[in-house]
């Protein structure tokens, strides 16, 4: 499991009299500047690293493992923005769908209120009215209609850009970029004050690349076990600063026991069946923020064998906005306790969100290593629900926007990995209703406990549940009592959902025990 830690770099006085951040400073500069060529030579001109890499190395005064690093950062950031254009090409997709669903709903209700007016009389007190709801909907048609003008042609610049495999990227950010064109509103007083900051944000990291094979898992960046960073200067800078600069009590707040434990070799054995000394390979990020340079270092993590099982039961948690419920069940099925923990959603900071989740969920997941059971959870992908956000009603819209499930799922899974507790997926059709219908007024939980309890029987891969049909709630009229059960729970949650407002409908479940 790969891990990153970060401290910050202590300024000390260098034997020549430099500092270490005077280096890392120009080194910094002059990464950037050999990035961008390299983008020029891969991505513009097409040429293969191959054919380049001797070349360009022996050009620009940097090792080959440096020309690496290089490398490597800047793949990252093309599969980067490629991920991204591929992500975009399927919001519009999800964008465009929903435009056109509410014009043909604007064009129905265009077409009803114009009947309207022209079945009442101008002297008819709601004449004026219908006609300022007819000329309200023309102007939202034609808005609509201008949207969905707008993201077609993104769209087809998309798809022209993955046809030929076209990468557009802007070191350094196109928001900073834009800003020069706006100086005064975004503080600058001067062109020359914000072409400074372009410059410093494009020369603001570079990337040390570790392997196995190298003395304590990295040649260019050396952490030794007297905790001391041996940086191996590009050649370029070597008649300045010497070959090596050694920055010495290099100390990680968090994760030192596991990067101490990266310095420490073992013997392993090459393809060709010959013994190795290895290490573990460690690769270092260089990062200038407002208050200095910071070393991330990433490195991997042994994990904890994982503890637990389902052979006395499982534990499953139902998120919602605010806050999670978990429910505990034996090996049966049957519910045995549930409990609930808030963890505020609503108008925090994505920092704020994440630690309270961070909370809610180590608290179950102590539970769960304690009583050596798996948590189950729910496999859920909302992105493509909040793409269309903009065309549901405010009350739908803020729910979904407040409801970090994907930072749910991140945490919890890395979470359990180094606590050593079993996560199962389990897929969601209906786990809210089935429990609703089934368990909340047997067994006497609430609404969100009763999804949680069916979320955990899931995972044993239980019979799906008959639904009820003598209950209060009703039938809908083409209910089919040949189908399977998950046909009969996908019509009767449609009906459902059509028919009650979430609340009356617990509200008589409970009343009908």
């Amino acid at each position: 499991m790969l891990q990153t830690y970060q401290t910050k770099l202590r300024s000390v006085l260098l034997n020549n009299g430099l500092c270490p951040e005077d280096y890392l400073q120009e080194f910094g500069k002059f990464f950037g500047i050999l990035e961008r060529k390299l983008f020029v030579q891969l991505y513009v001109k097409k040429q293969t690293v191959s054919s380049i890499k001797s070349s360009f190395s022996k050009q620009h005064g940097i090792t080959a493992r440096q020309f690496n690093s290089l490398r490597i950062q800047l793949e990252g950031k093309i599969d980067s923005v490629k991920e991204n254009t591929n992500f975009r090409m399927e919001q519009l997709t999800v964008k465009i769908a929903e435009v056109e669903k509410s014009i043909d709903k604007k064009h129905k209700q265009k077409e009803t209120w114009l009947e309207k007016i022209q079945n009442l009389s101008p002297t008819n007190p709601r004449f004026e009215n219908t006609v300022k709801r007819y000329q309200n909907i023309k102007f939202v048609l034609h808005q609509k209609k201008r949207k969905l003008r707008n993201l077609q042609q993104k769209r087809e610049k998309l798809t022209c850009d993955i046809e030929v495999n076209r990468v557009r990227i802007c070191f350094g950010s196109k928001k900073l970029f834009h800003k020069q064109f706006h100086l005064e509103e975004n503080g600058y007083t001067s062109h020359e004050e914000w072409k400074h900051e372009w410059q410093c944000a494009r020369s603001a990291q570079f990337l040390v690349v570790g392997s196995k094979d190298e003395t304590f898992g990295n040649q260019s960046a050396s952490y030794n076990t007297k905790n001391e960073l041996r940086l191996r200067v590009a050649r370029y800078f070597e008649e300045k600063y010497g070959k090596y600069i050694c920055i010495p009590d290099v100390l990680f707040p968090y994760g030192q026991p596991f990067l101490d434990e990266a310095k420490k070799a073992y013997t392993g054995i090459t393809k060709g069946g010959k013994t190795q000394k290895y290490f573990k390979a460690v690769t270092y990020r260089f990062v200038r923020k407002k208050k200095g340079w910071y070393l991330y270092a990433t490195v991997d993590r042994d994990t904890s064998e994982i503890e637990t099982s389902n052979l006395g039961g499982a534990i499953g948690i139902d998120l919602n906005a605010g806050f999670l419920t978990a429910c505990e069940i034996d090996r049966f099925g049957n519910p045995l306790r549930e409990w609930k923990i808030s963890c505020p959603m609503y108008d925090r900071r994505k920092e704020q969100v994440s630690a309270s989740l961070s909370d809610a969920i180590q608290s179950v997941l102590l539970y769960a290593k304690e009583n050596g059971k798996q948590v189950v959870i729910e496999n859920l992908n909302f992105s493509k629900k909040r793409v269309a956000l903009g065309e549901k009603n405010k009350k739908y819209a803020r729910m979904l926007s407040g409801f970090a499930y994907a930072q749910f799922q991140e945490l919890i899974q890395s979470k359990a990995k180094k606590l050593g507790v079993g996560i199962v997926l389990i897929h969601p059709a209906y786990t809210s209703q089935i429990g609703h219908m089934k368990f909340m007024a047997r067994y006497g939980l609430s609404s969100h406990g009763s999804a949680a309890c069916m979320i955990a029987r899931k995972s044993f891969r239980f019979r799906t549940e008959q639904p009820r049909y003598d209950t209060v709630l009703g039938l809908p009229k083409t209910f089919d009592k040949e189908k399977s059960n998950y046909r009969k729970w996908m019509s009767l949650t449609q009906y459902i959902k059509r028919n009650y407002a979430f609340q009356d409908k617990i509200e008589l479940l409970k009343a009908d025990r």
